[in-house]
């Protein structure tokens, strides 16, 4: 095949599966089924007769003929895409602009788009947080970051972090709360945005009813979060996102109980009638990865 190039689709499959080293983990970057990687791979090595891959049933790695052609592609196609960047910047590249929730930004989001920065400085991240439920025919926003089940028809929507549900409060309350029935002496903190997290967390430990507690509401997890350092009560937080506080002190779990909500957790949401921009894909991937190493 001298003088020609391989098909461009099935490079670009290449080297995110050499990347990630995973056909599935591609597929999800890629926003394609395992299948079509699988078949644009396979697609590859007939045409440069070379084996690029060695597969097992739980692993997936390169062969050397495979890792000496991923350091040029990867080298080839970074430059492309930053020859892309550069241009677009000469354009005037429009802000990527994501909708998010504000616990979820405040405590997992920007945390680590510092990372983002640093790897995509060109790209330029418009960030803004709101509890309702996104209109991209009706609003200017490129993704958002909801709450759900992720059945929603007309959007793509891919899973970042397990919503584990968990009960955290102040180390002075701690010292309080030996048993599950000592919460009825205290004052449990609902968000208004989740109001059933308490009722799920305490029925899986056999509390049927809500009857006894007592409780008290507000508006986001960020006040519950911040309540609960304080002292006043007990929180039901995500454990993905109440991990910071816990790690440095200002909260605790007082009880070893977790409720893992499956697949009713945090998605990357993008709507699926339209063709999505490079800095999204961009934003996409790293995202992806960010939430599989957390």
């Amino acid at each position: 095949m001298t003088g020609r190039l391989p098909p461009l689709n099935a490079l670009r499959m290449f080297e995110t599966t050499a990347r990630l080293l995973s056909m599935h983990k591609a597929s999800v970057a890629l926003h394609v089924t395992p299948a079509a990687v699988s078949k644009q791979i396979q697609v590859l090595e007939a045409s440069l007769d070379v084996k690029l891959f060695t597969r097992s049933k739980r692993n997936l790695q390169l062969t050397p003929a495979g890792e000496k052609y991923y350091a040029h592609i990867s080298t080839a196609l970074n430059s492309i895409r930053h020859a892309t960047r550069e241009i677009s910047n000469v354009s005037g590249m429009a802000p990527l602009k994501i909708r998010a929730y504000t616990t979820f930004s405040m405590y997992w989001l920007i945390p680590r788009l510092s990372s983002f920065h640093g790897l995509y400085p060109e790209i330029n991240i418009e960030l803004t947080t709101s509890i309702k439920w996104i209109d991209f025919e009706a609003e200017d926003v490129d993704a958002a970051i909801r709450l759900g089940d992720g059945n929603w028809p007309g959007f793509v929507a891919l899973p970042l972090v397990p919503n584990i549900l968990t009960a955290v409060c102040s180390p002075e309350l701690a010292k309080s709360l030996h048993k599950l029935q000592d919460l009825k002496q205290v004052t449990l903190l609902h968000t208004l945005a989740r109001p059933d997290d308490w009722r799920h967390w305490l029925s899986s430990q056999g509390y049927d009813t809500m009857d006894g507690f007592n409780y008290r509401n507000y508006e986001s997890s960020v006040l519950v979060y911040q309540a609960a350092t304080k002292g006043q009560g007990v929180g039901i937080a995500q454990q993905a996102l109440v991990q910071p506080l816990v790690e440095n002190g200002d909260l605790v779990y007082p009880f070893p109980y977790e409720l893992d909500m499956k697949s009713y957790t945090y998605y990357l949401v993008m709507p699926g009638n339209r063709p999505m921009r490079e800095e999204l894909n961009v934003f996409r991937d790293w995202l992806i990865n960010s939430a599989e190493v957390c």
